[in-house]
């Protein structure tokens, strides 16, 4: 399997629009990977997107993808959803469509669980839903997938594992095939799912992590803060490694506020070398 972090952000970019802060402006200057778009992954084998960003389109364009077969989501929160019409820029042909009643290029799929899908189908206008907006105009197709079941794309399983919070579900994803699983566990999380599927993974990719030490700005992070509730320590992923014999665990979702550098994840990667931890970029690539 060939995966591609597209996006290795979180919901305050890097660099911040309008903000001249010492680590903003290495990223203006440097780039990838210094700098990182929102969370997105791709699946090249089978042409799946999981989540789409509000710079979704650029990220596809930065990569040279060719085809979108499908879009997973995880959950519903604009860092992941913003750029839903990303199947309108891909697949509409607006003068055909106008002049000669010509339909889409294709239908994209749209997997999610079905308290995932209720909250897709509640971003909308005044006029209704984004998402039956798309599909009216024959540019997608939605999936609900069921819980702990696979969906089969050719060889691959695509499992999904539901995260309950207080209102609504975000997803862990466990992708499997010939003997090989990554986990695709990108934001909301926490709890981690106690479950057999998550037993001897090959590559865990996992956000929500707060670095050690303090934040931008020299904000320290109580022990009893909401932070800490919601966001996992290094401990924390260091005890999930060891729990569920992780071989290689891949950090995303890493947020502007945390102010720290590429460089700086780089000396966190060496402290915790035996543990095998990465901290993802844009444009990093995952083969098995």
């Amino acid at each position: 399997m060939n995966f591609l972090i597209l996006g290795s952000g979180g919901c305050t970019l890097i660099p911040r629009p309008c903000c001249h802060c010492a680590i903003c402006r290495e990223a203006r200057e440097e780039g990838i990977p210094y700098a990182r778009t929102g969370p997105s992954l791709f699946l090249e084998d089978i042409n799946v997107l999981f989540d789409t960003p509000e710079e979704v389109t650029y990220q596809l364009n930065r990569e040279n993808i060719q085809a979108v077969d499908y879009i997973f989501y995880t959950h519903w929160h604009p860092d992941h959803t913003a750029g839903m019409r990303i199947v309108e820029q891909m697949n509409m042909h607006w003068s055909a469509a106008y002049i000669e009643g010509t339909p889409p290029s294709k239908k994209i799929k749209i997997c999610a669980l079905p308290q995932v899908m209720r909250d897709l189908g509640a971003i909308r206008n005044r006029f209704g839903s984004y998402l039956d907006y798309y599909e009216r105009l024959g540019l997608v197709t939605p999936v609900s997938l069921e819980k702990e079941m696979p969906l089969r794309i050719r060889n691959i399983d695509l499992i999904p594992i539901p995260v309950e919070h207080a209102g609504y579900v975000s997803t862990v994803f466990v992708i499997k095939n010939q003997g090989k699983k990554v986990v695709y566990a990108p934001c909301d999380v926490k709890p981690f799912p106690v479950n057999r599927l998550m037993r001897n993974v090959d590559v865990l990719i996992t956000g929500g992590l707060i670095p050690e030490g303090t934040l931008k700005g020299g904000y320290p992070v109580p022990e009893e803060d909401r932070l800490r509730r919601d966001f996992f320590t290094m401990d924390e992923i260091l005890e999930i490694i060891d729990k569920f014999k992780i071989a290689r665990t891949i950090v995303v979702h890493i947020e502007e506020e945390y102010g720290k550098s590429f460089d700086d994840y780089r000396k966190i990667e060496e402290q915790y070398a035996e543990y095998n931890i990465q901290f993802g970029y844009d444009g990093m690539r995952i083969e098995l």
